[in-house]
């Protein structure tokens, strides 16, 4: 299909010849003129900038724009700029200002990450991290695992968060087993020292309605509280699918005795809503219908909304315990208990019904069902000490971690394919055909799941499948700043992996563990001007948890990355500048169906690239971000043939690139008034058909823009996303998914 409306980006490979280059130039040029204009001292107030920020940085979220420590990074609440990794973080700020309705959505002005790759979707997050897929495996909260398998998977309301800190590059030496692109950690607001609150009323897009309150307070001598709730009601572009949310998340810090803090977390979340995503044909989305039936609005529920549903509740209950000993040494606990309730059924489109020798026109499509009902249960517990201590001008940081962490499954799946082998069951389930470019949608009660019988279903048919997954890990890692200037980073860590898998009604089983070593090593120098060079080596694995059509164990997923880079965090500069070229190889991929003759473990994937990044509060007045990534993604090794050895892997864009900014008017007739907007862009990426043969999705370019004013304790605000209203498919695969509209959330919040 392509855009339809607004101009494309030109694409090139040259940094000079990139629009995003020339916009992030002219910012960077301009930033002195701004930073002249703050010298006005009768307008603007004066801010005092600390690059050290606090020794705790988590439980505070006034950073502006700019977070310049993180302990995702390391574990131990380091400096960005002394980190020889490449770390980002989104603030708090950043996420208000562009109204954020998901992690997905807050990392779109994020370097190496290509968020939202199937549009936006209500049942999880997806991320693209340096050209690697990464959706249920590489998400954490507050430094643990959301351990995730399949449906069962979370999505955290960015209501909840103060913070998303990213480490991109592979991370198995902090966090065990790990995707190649590295680790989106999001972190949990937490109770203040001082009482708070504000509430929230919103209305948007697709009759989206939401209410929302932040409170806390002190309880008695040292101890302190937070609390969290949510409220939604909402609609999306696709005709009647609703995602309606509940949410409440409350927080306790007790102060237990000298030197230590134990802090309680709690959430639960409700979901009530229908499929958001949509799974169409690339004919009539990517490209018109081939008789003349143009293409298929982006606002067609492929499903039937009256049958499809999506249910699910998130419960979280842990806690942080932090104590200081004497002499350097502390120790710190991170305990997780989650569950998650869901219950799926949705409709997928399979092919043009005349494929098979129906006549339609090529207007219907033949489609199946797939359906999952049960619960998973997760626990994390992760153990570290923390020492610290100087010798002969040497700082070193020693780390010495376990962490344990639990994952098991209990549901019953069904999956109607309407093929079997070159014969169409019609009947699979009825009806199974639906006209996508007029479409009359069947009464619920009117559609019967059927076997290969044509029978009715029972509950017999249904596939009940459990899996217990299970990992502990051992770690070591020394930080050492030798002279104020250099800074060396050695660890290393052990795994014991075991996962068993059966299906109740076969009494099929699979039994998988294995033991993994992994390693990392960083060096920094960091010059006297606020410039630092770094270069590390990691490692990472991520266990496949079936087996191959050999009924053999399949191999963990295995590679590496070597990186170098470049940071700048001038000296009295709230911000930070930085580079990174990098190259990452992934081993043992897999690919198909398991279980069957199609799932093999297919190769290797190398992507290689370079990464910019600029996030400043320049003036108190503007702030900024910007970020462009240049990637080159390829398929080096393949068992299915050398025709696709060279690829580019589907989805994976390989020029991204965003800038957003915003200026606050202080003092005059303007005060309290804030204006933001920012560009970002995708580059072109390709999917393929059952048989491998690749087609080109272009590029797209979207804008967004924001506007408020702070009246007293008061705060209006408008923000829009895709101000163009352009129609766009995101990516594709066999199928493809149109990317997010024109949506607009207007907000009144009052803060105490």
């Amino acid at each position: 299909m392509g855009n339809r409306t607004g101009s494309r980006l030109a694409q090139g490979i040259g940094v000079c010849r990139h629009p995003l280059a020339l916009a992030i130039a002219a910012a960077l040029a301009a930033s002195p003129v701004w930073a002249e204009e703050a010298t006005n001292e009768e307008q603007l107030e004066t801010i005092e900038v600390n690059a050290e920020q606090s020794e705790d940085v988590y439980g505070r979220d006034d950073f502006g724009y700019v977070g310049q420590r993180s302990r995702t990074g390391t574990k131990t609440d380091s400096p960005v700029s002394e980190t020889p990794r490449s770390v980002s973080i989104v603030t708090r700020e950043q996420m208000n200002d562009r109204a954020a309705v998901s992690i997905s959505d807050a990392l779109r002005y994020t370097p190496g990450i290509q968020a939202g790759f199937y549009g936006e979707d209500n049942k999880q997050d997806w991320f693209i991290v340096r050209g690697f897929k990464q959706a249920n495996k590489g998400l954490y909260r507050d430094g643990t695992r959301t351990y995730s398998e399949g449906f069962y998977s979370w999505q955290i309301d960015p209501f909840q968060l103060e913070r998303v800190e990213i480490l991109r590059g592979p991370a198995s030496v902090l966090y065990g087993q790990t995707p190649p692109g590295g680790v989106i950690n999001v972190i949990s607001k937490r109770p203040q020292d001082y009482s708070f609150g504000s509430v929230e009323v919103e209305y948007g897009s697709w009759d989206r309605k939401q209410v929302s309150a932040d409170l806390g307070g002190i309880v008695g001598d040292g101890h302190a509280f937070r609390l969290l709730a949510l409220g939604r009601q909402s609609g999306t572009q696709v005709d009647d699918v609703e995602q309606d949310r509940v949410l409440f998340a409350p927080s306790l810090k007790l102060n237990v005795g000298d030197n230590t803090e134990l802090t309680l977390l709690a959430s639960y979340q409700e979901d009530n809503s229908d499929p958001y995503l949509q799974f169409h044909l690339a004919e009539g989305t990517l490209n018109p219908s081939t008789t003349g039936n143009g293409y298929i609005g982006d606002d067609v529920a492929i499903g039937n909304p009256d049958y499809e549903r999506f249910d699910r509740t998130q419960y979280t209950l842990g806690y942080e315990l932090n104590h200081d000993f004497n002499d350097g040494a502390s120790f710190q606990q991170n305990v997780r208990y989650g569950r998650i309730d869901i219950d799926l059924r949705q409709m997928y489109a399979l092919a043009y019904s005349d494929d098979f020798g129906m006549p339609s026109n090529r207007t219907e499509v033949v489609r199946y069902i797939s359906t999952e009902d049960g619960h998973a249960d997760s626990l994390n517990a992760d153990n570290r000490f923390i020492f610290k201590w100087d010798l002969n001008g040497m700082e070193h940081t020693l780390l010495a971690g376990i962490d344990y962490q639990m994952l098991k499954i209990d549901g019953k799946d069904y999956a109607a394919d309407p093929i079997v082998g070159e014969e169409l069951f019609p009947g699979i389930y009825a009806p199974n055909t639906l006209n996508v470019y007029n479409p009359e949608y069947a009464n619920a009660s009117d559609i019967v799941l059927l076997d290969g019988t044509l029978q009715p279903l029972s509950e017999s048919d249904l596939q009940r499948r459990t899996t217990d997954s299970y990992q502990l890990g051992f770690y070591l890692q020394d930080q050492v700043k030798i002279q104020d200037h250099l800074v060396l980073m050695l660890g290393t860590r052990h795994d014991k992996v075991d996962t068993k898998f059966e299906n109740k009604a076969t009494g099929a089983k699979q039994d998988v563990d294995g033991d993994e070593w992994t390693a990392n090593a960083g060096l920094a120098w960091i010059f006297d001007n606020g410039v630092t060079a770094y270069t590390n080596y990691s490692q990472f694995f991520q266990p496949i948890i079936q087996l191959d059509a050999n009924n053999e164990p399949a191999k963990p997923e295995r590679g590496d990355q070597v990186e170098v880079g470049l940071k700048v965090q001038p000296e009295g500069f709230d911000g930070y500048f930085n580079a990174a070229a990098f190259k990452i190889t992934q081993e043992n991929l897999t690919s198909g169906t398991a279980g069957t003759a199609s799932f093999q473990q297919i190769g290797e994937v190398e992507s290689e690239g370079v990464e910019f990044e600029a996030v400043a509060n320049v003036t108190p007045s503007l702030s900024f971000v910007a970020n462009m990534t240049f990637l080159d993604p390829e398929i080096t090794e393949d068992a299915r043939g050398e025709t696709v050895i060279g690829n580019q892997p589907n989805q994976v864009s390989k020029r991204l690139g965003s800038i957003w900014g915003k200026y606050s008017f202080i003092g005059g007739v303007m005060n309290g008034l804030s204006i933001g907007s920012g560009v970002r862009y995708v580059g072109s990426t390709y999917g393929n058909d059952l048989e491998q043969h690749s087609f080109k999705v272009p590029s797209y370019t979207i804008w967004d823009a924001t506007v408020s004013y702070q009246w007293d304790n008061f705060k209006f605000q408008v923000a829009a996303k895709n101000l163009e209203d352009k129609e766009y498919v995101s990516t594709c695969n066999y199928w493809c998914w149109y990317g997010d509209r024109r949506n607009v959330i207007g907000s009144i919040s009052y803060a105490w």
